[in-house]
């Protein structure tokens, strides 16, 4: 939890203690005292609630805003004519490098995996949506185009979700069975188009896989198709 939080709180923690040191005062008929105290934790009391309700909704935006780079996709022409592309995918993710070359047909590359969203509040303690990289696979702008063509996909091998590094797995199988802690598991892919020499990015985001161009001729390539 970020400063953003831990501050208000403590003012809030101050403030309530002000007001309870305020009342034990006038308790006792110590006016004075009393009432400045009350007055005092109130004041403090309510300025770090607003500020502090001011801070989590930053927290929050942070939070399920927040993007991580899982991958990068290049693409190198083998028969363009044929629309014939090798793929390659390395995994910016976990450690060590994991790199897949795919042999795809088709106008777009597509990238799929399975998520699973946690819900907002453990969001933003830091628990972010988990994930596997599942497939690459071709696609065609116009479905009809692929039809009697081979499917042409490959493999994502990768590690655990990032959550099971840091998350003991008894606390994750206990959190996945409060109803209000996981929120869905869905699937998820991101597409962008084939061209020699294209780099792409893909994120993950708290939403899903999101793929990004990396350099000038995947930026032109998904220019290009509208």
């Amino acid at each position: 939890m970020s400063w953003l939080l831990w501050c208000p709180i403590l003012v809030v923690l101050i403030g309530l203690f002000l007001l309870v040191d305020g009342i034990r005062h006038l308790w006792r008929r110590r006016l004075y005292r009393g009432g400045g105290g009350l007055v005092g934790g109130v004041i403090l009391a309510l300025a770090g609630l607003c500020v502090g309700l001011v801070g989590l909704n930053m927290a929050t935006y942070a939070r399920l805003t927040f993007e991580r780079p899982v991958a990068e996709v290049s693409v190198r022409a083998v028969e363009p004519q044929q629309k014939l592309y090798t793929v390659t995918v390395r995994r910016l993710d976990g450690d060590g490098e994991r790199v897949t070359a795919c042999a795809l047909q088709g106008d777009e590359w597509m990238l799929s995996g399975r998520v699973r969203r946690w819900k907002p509040w453990l969001t933003v303690l830091g628990l972010d949506s988990g994930y596997t990289l599942d497939q690459v696979a071709n696609k065609y702008r116009v479905a009809s185009e692929g039809e009697g063509k081979p499917l042409t996909v490959c493999d994502l091998p990768g590690a655990h979700p990032a959550v099971d590094g840091y998350v003991p797995r008894r606390w994750l199988a206990w959190l996945m069975s409060l109803p209000s802690a996981e929120e869905r598991r869905f699937g998820s892919a991101s597409y962008m188009p084939l061209a020699d020499g294209a780099v792409f990015k893909v994120l993950m985001t708290q939403s899903g896989l999101n793929a990004e161009p990396a350099n000038d001729t995947a930026r032109a390539a998904d220019a290009a198709r509208g």
